[in-house]
Formats: C-alpha cells, structure tokens, sequence
C-alpha cells in the first residue's frame, strides 16, 4: 500500500517547550504538530533503547484489559465484517506487559495486535510523575495505546486530543469537521470501538461508491510522527491513525472544554435523530434554521432581550443546567 503523496504535511513546529505547550494549544483551533516536543521523557527513551517494557514494570498493577485481534488479511484495518453484522476482530482480555513483551519480540506475526484506550492512572499509577505534560486547569483523561502495524479509520472525538509518540511511527491523516458527508460515516450506534467511522478503505478507496471522498483527500492534511512527537488535534477533527512499525505505543490526553456537568453533545444528536429526523424535510430545515440560530450562533441569539430575562438563551452555571436536565427526563419518561 503506498499513501497518496498529493496530501500536505500539517502545520509544523520544532521549538515547542514542554512550558510552552499551554499557551499553544489555548484556543487553538487547527491541529499542530510539535517535532520532538517530549524526547525527554524517560519512556519516550527507554522504548528508543528497546527497553520500554522493562522501564514499566515498576508501575504495572497487573490489572485486564482488552485486546484486538485481526487476521493478518486483514492488513492491519479494525473494521466491520463484510455482511457488517459483526467485526473484523476478535476480543480478548489480557494484561498490558505481557502483550507489550509479545509485541517487542514480534510474537504475533503478520496478525493484528491492538489495545485501545487504556488509562494509565489506573494500569499504571506513579509513571506520570516522570512523563507527563504541564496543562494548567485541565483535569485530562491520560490513556494508553500500542499495537503492531495497525490501521484506524477516521472517526472524530469531542474532547481535544494531544497525541504523543512513545514508540515506533505513527501517522494520522486528519480531515476538518466540515468533511463529515465527504468522509461517508457508518452506524452510530453501532461501532468498533465506540466512535463512528469513515466506511470508506483509504487506500483502496472506491469513488464509484463515494465519490464525495475526492474532497475529503482535497481537504486532508498528514502528520508523521516519530518517537518524542505531539501532535494537538481540536475537538471534532476526524483523524485517521496507523501504526506503521511491529511496535506502536502512544499516550493520549483529552479533556473538554466546558464541564462534565453540561452533558454530551453526542446525546444532544441522538434525542434530534428521533424527535427531528423524521419530521418532513421542510420542517428538519425549519429546525436546522433554530439550531444554527439558538445553538450555533447562540452568540447573536439574545443580545437583543435584557440579560434578566435571557433564561436557557443567558449563560448556565450547574444549577440551571440540572434543572433543564430534570426536566428533559421528566419529558423523556412522559413519552408514550
């Protein structure tokens, strides 16, 4: 397989401090990536020794966790089966050292070995003290990510992400919020490992079938990234992730800019899909007009009535917000 060379390299620095990085990504709204921002950290060097295992033993709790497993016909890409009734992998619990190890020594061959989403306070407490990123005010989700030669469609996250390369190479292929027709997602509610995905195969693409994936590839940019890399990715951006080396180990960091409290967005999506979706398509764009008004633009949506008397248009502290939220499932449980 070899990737389509027309697709530009992202935006690039190589004199971001770990001091820095804070003030960089406030507000950022484009994806950045940081050459080397983190070669210092002292997993980052044990993995460049090929000793990354060895370096972890100390923090491992011996504690499950979940891990792919793909033919090697596969090449590598966690997908849905052909009938799309099921997956291209299977899952099975194990623990992360052993798996690590049987990585390192190249145990599963030409077959697919990949572990998500693992959070590493909980699998292993202490190692941030001597690999972390200084975020001030952010109480991040810090997860754990390592396979083989593996291939993640695109799908995109609310929060924002920083993406840091602890070993072997990685590449993600990224796509602005605005390509999400271009990019042909598959189901919402069900999917491989939480998020939706592109349907569409990037490297054997079939235009016939998506022909709208032309401009998706017209909008896409390219990070390459090595050990000690980071890469920022804005909430919502779709991204495309592949492991290219027999070992691929990263730490991730998301957090989100407004409170837990506020809720899920994603939740605000699926409750419009049923009370929205199927009304007639005057009257989803009547709706579509109230969103982009109320929501969207919510900035230029009250300045015109007194602050006192704003309400759900003013802005919400926790206690407004958990009043709506009673009400909405007041109405929810009402429904027939």
């Amino acid at each position: 397989m070899s990737y389509p060379e027309f697709i530009p390299s992202v935006e690039t620095r190589e004199d971001v401090s770990p001091q820095e990085l804070a003030g960089i990504v406030a507000g950022r709204t484009a994806p950045l990536l940081m050459k080397g921002a983190l070669a210092h950290w002292p997993m980052v060097q044990a993995a460049r020794a090929g000793e990354l295992a060895d370096y972890l033993v100390p923090f491992d709790q011996e504690r499950p966790l979940v891990v792919f497993h793909a033919d090697a016909e596969t090449g590598g890409r966690i997908f849905y089966n052909e009938k799309l009734d099921g997956f291209n992998f299977e899952r099975a619990t194990g623990q992360l050292l052993p798996t690590l190890r049987q990585l390192e020594s190249g145990a599963f061959g030409d077959d697919c070995c990949y572990v998500g989403s693992t959070p590493v306070d909980h699998h292993l407490p202490g190692l941030r003290a001597h690999n972390d990123l200084e975020l001030p005010g952010c109480e991040p989700l810090v997860s754990l990510w390592f396979g083989n030669r593996t291939r993640i469609a695109a799908h995109f996250d609310l929060p924002d992400n920083l993406a840091c390369v602890v070993a072997g190479r990685r590449r993600f292929t990224i796509f602005p919020p605005d390509q999400v027709a271009n990019l042909y997602p598959g189901p919402l509610d069900f999917t491989p490992a939480g998020q939706a995905i592109s349907m569409v195969d990037f490297y054997t693409p079939d235009f016939e079938h998506f022909p709208r994936y032309r401009a998706a590839l017209e909008a896409a940019v390219v990070a390459e990234m090595e050990p000690g890399d980071l890469l920022y990715l804005p909430s919502m951006w779709w991204h495309q992730v592949e492991g290219l080396d027999d070992l691929n180990v990263l730490v991730n960091y998301w957090w989100r800019a407004t409170p837990a409290w506020t809720g899920l967005p994603f939740d605000a999506l699926m409750h419009a899909l049923f009370t929205i979706g199927g009304l007639p398509e005057a009257q989803r764009q009547a709706w579509g007009h109230l969103f982009d008004h109320f929501v969207v633009n919510r900035a230029d949506s009250a300045g015109h009535i007194p602050e006192s008397r704003r309400g759900v248009l003013g802005e919400l502290d926790r206690e407004a917000v958990g009043r709506l939220r009673k009400q909405l499932i007041d109405r929810l449980q009402r429904m027939p």
